[in-house]
């Protein structure tokens, strides 16, 4: 009985206060900062898949001057992520639309969420000068931050996630299971003939 009480105190002081980004240095940054061009516009383009991302999750808003993402990410179902994809494709009332002159935003695919995780780092498991802030939610709680992707888990109706906080990738088993985060990706503008 004593050891579950401590157990619970242990957990209950950790997820009162904030983590801080815990990085093994000793091994090769997976995502490093000069592999970002930084577009000066609240997006990154990835040097290594010519993909172009917003640098906060959508509800917050990138500040230029801070090289910051200030506020909280809104967390919703995934066909809320497909909507926020949407609106910055198709609402002219919406913040994001056409947001950094861009007409094709999406919710990236796995893969694509996989290829900008940190694997030397944790609590975010992202280059958080790239993606500031990114873990917010997590902070905010105590607890995790995902990432929904537009992959779909093939054995069941769920979504695949990426959890920020510690770089998994998770499997949703529903697309109303939990809410979640949503960073939107664009493709590069082809190349003129």
């Amino acid at each position: 009985m004593n050891k579950l009480l401590l157990a619970a105190a242990i957990t209950l002081s950790f997820s009162a206060t904030a983590v801080e980004q815990a990085c093994e240095m000793s091994f090769d940054a997976t995502t490093p900062t000069a592999r970002f061009i930084d577009n000066n516009d609240g997006t990154v383009t990835d040097q290594a898949t010519k993909l172009i991302w917003m640098r906060c999750s959508v509800g917050q808003s990138w500040n230029n001057e801070t090289k910051y993402c200030d506020g909280m990410p809104v967390t919703v179902f995934w066909q809320g992520a497909l909507q926020a994809a949407d609106n910055a494709r198709n609402n002219q009332a919406n913040k994001l639309y056409h947001f950094a002159d861009k007409t094709n935003w999406r919710v990236p695919n796995i893969k694509e969420l996989i290829s900008i995780r940190e694997q030397r780092c944790v609590y975010p498991a992202m280059n958080s000068v790239i993606f500031p802030n990114v873990d917010a939610i997590a902070q905010a709680e105590g607890g995790y931050s995902y990432l929904w992707s537009s992959t779909p888990v093939i054995a069941d109706e769920g979504i695949m996630n990426l959890d920020v906080t510690a770089g998994a990738v998770v499997a949703s088993t529903s697309v109303v299971d939990y809410a979640r985060g949503v960073l939107l990706v664009a493709d590069p503008a082809p190349e003129p003939e």
